[in-house]
């Protein structure tokens, strides 16, 4: 884990804007929001229940993402979100994820 961290190349990163817009999808349907997805992801401590957590996410948010033709991450995303918690650790890529699904989307998206 690196020492330096750099938020706002986290934060820019595409695979970390990727599973945010999805979170965000998710916790924003309206017939039934996400929000077990939001809390797993927010307890979740090591690498493998980062990942556990992702895969289960990605089962739920399947199912809504036909419905409504969401794009969904790719899983070269998944992959580039595991490396970049070998190097921030996990606390810091969940955070950022989970802050970035919260915040409103700007007029552009």
């Amino acid at each position: 884990m690196s020492s330096q961290i750099n938020l706002a190349e986290l934060l820019s990163n595409f695979a970390v804007q990727d599973f945010a817009n999805a979170l965000r999808n998710a916790l924003n349907y309206k017939d039934h929001p996400d929000y077990s997805s939001l809390v797993e992801l927010e307890y979740t401590e090591t690498k493998e229940q980062f990942l556990e957590t992702a895969k289960k996410f990605l089962r739920r948010y399947d199912t809504h993402s036909r419905r409504k033709r969401w794009t969904k991450p790719e899983e070269k995303n998944l992959i580039e979100l595991g490396n970049l918690i070998d190097k921030y650790g996990v606390k810091v890529v969940r955070n950022a994820l989970i802050s970035l699904s919260l915040c409103k989307r700007s007029e552009q998206e």
